[in-house]
């Protein structure tokens, strides 16, 4: 007879794994979901990379909230055919991120948070330096949104079934781990 232990492995084996990468524009999100997506062979799901293919502008936000429900849909539906995503949506608010968990328990799926950051005054050296015809309006955002964006609290990340913080390394083979996030590079 099956235990409770067989039915997780069973279900770890059919339901994809959800890493959800967020942070402010120059973090370093792009830069880690290339590498987990290296490391794990996951689709990336990149909300800045469809605004920018379809001539949108990257601060366009009513457009760009419509268009990340499609692609948590679209998420959801290939974590629960066992294709592991990462979500790459920068992901401000708690209740945004909450959100996306969500929607991968939903699915069995685990979900792992990735937290990166950096000065403000680093985050915007990044985004000149990456350019492009949005640099100055990401510049702006960043100057003047910068403090609404929501840091992961422990409670938040003890949701979550692991935490990768700002100073933590990632690699395909590192354990899971949910502990508190680390201080903030902002605070």
């Amino acid at each position: 007879m099956p235990t409770t232990r067989d039915h997780d492995m069973i279900a770890d084996m059919v339901a994809g794994r959800l890493y959800l990468v967020c942070g402010l524009p120059g973090a370093g999100k792009t830069t880690r979901a290339c590498q987990i997506v290296e490391g794990t062979s996951a689709l990336h799901l990149c909300a800045d990379e469809w605004v920018v293919s379809l001539g949108i502008s990257l601060i366009d936000y009513e457009f760009r909230i419509r268009l990340q429900d499609c692609m948590l849909s679209h998420a959801a539906a290939l974590l629960s055919r066992g294709i592991d995503v990462v979500v790459e949506f920068g992901s401000w608010s708690e209740a945004e991120r909450e959100g996306i968990r969500r929607a991968a328990a939903s699915t069995g799926a685990a979900a792992e948070l990735h937290f990166l950051d950096a000065p403000l005054e680093e985050l915007v050296r990044r985004v000149r330096a990456r350019g492009g015809q949005e640099a100055e309006g990401l510049v702006t955002v960043l100057v003047s949104d910068s403090s609404r964006f929501e840091r992961p609290s422990t409670e938040e990340v003890l949701r979550f079934d692991g935490y990768v913080g700002p100073d933590d390394q990632w690699s395909p083979d590192r354990p899971l781990s949910r502990r508190d996030p680390a201080p903030s590079a902002q605070q």
